[in-house]
C-alpha cells in the first residue's frame, strides 16, 4: 500500500481520517491503519483490511471463508466449467460486459468482489498512466490472488493504471462520497447479506454521471418451471435469486437489465444521478381535476358523500375551472368567514 493512500482511504464506518502506526516510508507493507476514533484496520503484505469484524453478518463471515478456501485452486476450476457448461466465450462475455463501464485512459474505478482477478486485468488493460484502478474483495486471499496475477501480468498485458488493493465489505466502502468514475461487480451480489445497503454504497461512491454496473445469477422467469430451468437450480440454488430491480437507488438513471452468460445470469447497468428523477412537482394539470402533483399528494381531504362530489364537479364546471380550484378557493373562502366570525 502506498503511503499517498492515506489521503485516499477513510474508516468505512464514519469516514474519519486514517494515519499509520508504521514508520512513514513510501510503501506500508506491515501495521495498522487508525482512525481518529480508535478504530484499527490491519495490513497484511501491503494490502490493507477494512473488515469492521463486529459489524460482519453471519453470511459475510460464511463468504469469506468459502472464498479463502477456495481462492487456490476450486474458484477457477469452477468458473471454467460455468463458462464450457454453456458453450460461452469468457473473453466475449467479460469484454462485453466492461463496455458498460464507458471507461477512458484516465478513469478511476472499483471493482468489487474481484475473485481471482478474471475480470480485473481486463479493467487494467482498458485504462492509461492517469487511470487507477482499486481491487476489491471481501477474502484477503482473493485480493491477493488478484494482486499476484495483475503484478506478474503488468509487462506482457501492459497495465499501466495506478494498482491498489484492499479487502472490505461491499457495505462499508473506505472511500469519500463521488471518488470514483464507475464500479463494477459480477458473481457475488446474491450472497450479500444487505443488497439494498451494498447498493446504496456502490452508487454513494461514484460521481454523478458515472456508471455503475453489477450481476449475478438468477434464471430467467421464461425458463422457470422448465426441465432446463429446474436442472440449474437444482445444481445451483443461486439461480433462484430474482433480479434485484427493487433495491436500486433513486438515483438510477437510463437503467438497463439483460442476461448474459447463457441468458441465466442477468447484469444491470446504470448511470449515477442525483436524487429522484427531476420533474415539475408544481405544473398545474389541465382538465376538469385541475391541481398538480403537490397538491394531490399533500392536499388530499376527508371522502365526501357521493352526491357532494358530484354537487362540487357541477359548480366547478358551472363556473369554467378545475375542481381543484373550486375546491382551493371554496375552502379558503370559508376559512376567511370563520375567522371572521370569531
Amino acid at each position: 500500500m502506498n503511503q499517498r493512500l492515506l489521503d485516499v482511504y477513510v474508516c468505512p464506518v464514519n469516514n474519519d481520517t486514517l494515519r499509520t502506526s508504521e514508520a512513514k516510508s513510501e510503501e506500508i507493507t506491515h501495521g495498522e491503519l487508525v482512525s481518529a476514533q480508535g478504530a484499527r484496520y490491519p495490513v497484511r503484505e501491503g494490502i490493507p483490511s477494512f473488515l469492521p469484524v463486529s459489524l460482519l453478518s453471519e453470511t459475510e463471515r460464511a463468504t469469506q471463508a468459502e472464498y479463502d478456501e477456495t481462492a487456490e485452486q476450486k474458484y477457477d476450476a469452477a468458473v471454467d466449467w460455468l463458462f464450457r457448461s454453456f458453450y460461452e466465450d469468457e473473453d466475449k462475455v467479460r469484454e462485453h460486459m466492461l463496455d458498460l463501464l464507458h471507461l477512458k485512459p484516465d478513469s478511476r474505478i472499483l471493482e468489487i468482489g474481484s475473485g481471482t482477478g478474471r475480470d480485473s486485468f481486463r479493467i487494467a488493460r482498458r485504462l492509461g498512466e492517469k487511470g487507477e484502478f482499486f481491487v476489491q474483495d471481501l477474502s484477503e486471499q482473493m485480493v491477493r490472488q488478484t494482486r499476484n496475477r495483475l503484478e506478474a501480468e503488468k509487462e506482457t498485458r501492459e497495465l499501466k493504471p495506478a494498482l491498489n488493493y484492499f479487502a472490505s465489505t461491499a457495505r462499508f466502502l473506505p472511500f469519500r462520497d463521488e471518488f470514483f468514475d464507475a464500479v463494477f461487480h459480477f458473481g457475488g451480489f446474491n450472497n450479500f447479506s444487505e443488497p439494498k445497503a451494498t447498493l446504496a454504497e456502490m452508487t454513494r461512491v461514484v460521481k454523478r454521471g458515472g456508471r455503475v454496473v453489477f450481476g449475478d445469477e438468477s434464471l430467467p422467469p421464461w425458463l422457470a418451471g422448465t426441465e432446463f430451468g429446474e436442472m440449474i437450480v437444482t445444481n445451483n440454488p443461486l439461480f433462484k435469486h430474482k433480479v434485484p430491480l427493487d433495491y436500486l437507488p433513486s438515483k438510477a438513471r437510463d437503467v438497463t437489465v439483460r442476461w448474459v452468460l447463457g441468458g441465466c445470469f442477468y447484469l444491470i447497468d446504470f448511470t449515477v444521478g442525483d436524487g429522484p428523477p427531476p420533474i415539475d412537482i408544481d405544473l398545474p394539470h389541465e382538465g376538469w381535476r385541475g391541481g398538480t402533483l403537490r397538491t394531490r399528494y399533500h392536499g388530499r381531504l376527508e371522502g365526501v358523500t357521493p352526491e357532494a362530489r358530484e354537487m362540487a364537479l357541477a359548480a366547478a364546471k358551472k363556473e369554467g375551472v378545475s375542481l381543484h380550484a373550486w375546491l382551493d378557493a371554496l375552502v379558503r373562502r370559508a376559512t376567511q368567514n370563520s375567522d371572521s366570525a370569531k
